[in-house]
């Protein structure tokens, strides 16, 4: 065959295979070569593999790392700094943040010392009303702020001798009081004056609790308007309904309550005040 160069011998036109052979000029050191031929399986054997997104090269949340371009990385996530908290409650982490529609006590963040109740308002709370025996009265509390309390009291404006009243809190399950958190000891109501009972317990922001008591025979306490109370029913044309009523023998309240009823239209609400730590 004549002598030629390179670019006029005739293409391959398909890659290169494992049984072609390639004419090389092996070193034979002093300046000398020998003429020799490789396969093209010796060429393929020292060449980088054809890299495949996922299979032998890693992506990042499912993108390539093929390619031109510069590959944006998420900075380290930290709380209320680049990313949102809910009512001081952090985003981050794992399972469900609840957020509960509605919170509407404890509108500014609790001071210790400050007393808190249900109330929706300011205007006094100067009224008192009888309760009935073995009947616990619950309304609903929000706080838009969590809050720990140190102590939960009510107020016995006439002595009843020989009886005693408890305060109580229950969980919330779509819409009614469910699962007993708390109960107090028994409140002697034979004097008159504040009755406390010394407990810490923390309400969760933007959860709902049903905070109410009972007592062993009628005693007259503070209580709150029914307008001063969150209307959890309205009935027809007159006025909403703010407490639920639920029969049960004093002594040991139950751990899950049954069917809650509707107390009085207007009933009015006994003060339940919590004093933050």
């Amino acid at each position: 065959m004549a002598n030629k160069k390179i670019s006029q011998l005739t293409a391959k036109g398909s890659a290169l295979a494992a049984t072609d052979l390639v004419e090389i000029s092996e070193d034979a050191g002093g300046g000398t070569y020998v003429t020799k031929s490789v396969t093209g399986a010796n060429i393929k054997s020292g060449l980088q593999a054809t890299l495949v997104s996922g299979t032998n090269i890693k992506t990042v949340n499912s993108t390539t790392l093929l390619g031109s371009g510069d590959l944006a990385v998420q900075p380290t996530l930290v709380s209320g700094t680049n990313i949102k908290t809910i009512n001081s409650t952090t985003l981050l982490g794992s399972g469900d943040l609840v957020v509960a529609g509605g919170a509407v006590h404890v509108l500014t963040k609790p001071v210790s010392g400050r007393t808190y109740s249900v109330r929706l308002e300011t205007s006094a709370s100067a009224t008192t009303t009888a309760t009935a025996a073995n009947f616990i009265y619950l309304s609903p509390f929000i706080p838009a702020n969590s809050l720990t309390v140190s102590n939960l009291q009510i107020n016995v404006t006439t002595l009843a001798v020989g009886v005693n009243a408890r305060i109580l809190i229950y969980s919330d399950s779509n819409g009614v009081p469910t699962t007993k958190l708390l109960e107090s000891t028994s409140l002697d109501c034979t004097t008159t004056g504040a009755k406390t009972y010394t407990a810490s317990f923390t309400f969760t922001a933007g959860t709902t609790y049903w905070l109410g008591l009972y007592s062993s025979a009628a005693v007259t306490l503070s209580s709150m308007f029914s307008s001063q109370l969150i209307p959890i029913s309205t009935s027809i044309f007159t006025g909403g309904f703010g407490i639920l009523n639920v029969a049960a023998t004093f002594g040991s309240a139950p751990i899950t309550l049954g069917t809650a009823g509707f107390g009085t239209a207007g009933q009015n609400m006994y003060v339940i005040n919590l004093t933050a730590v």
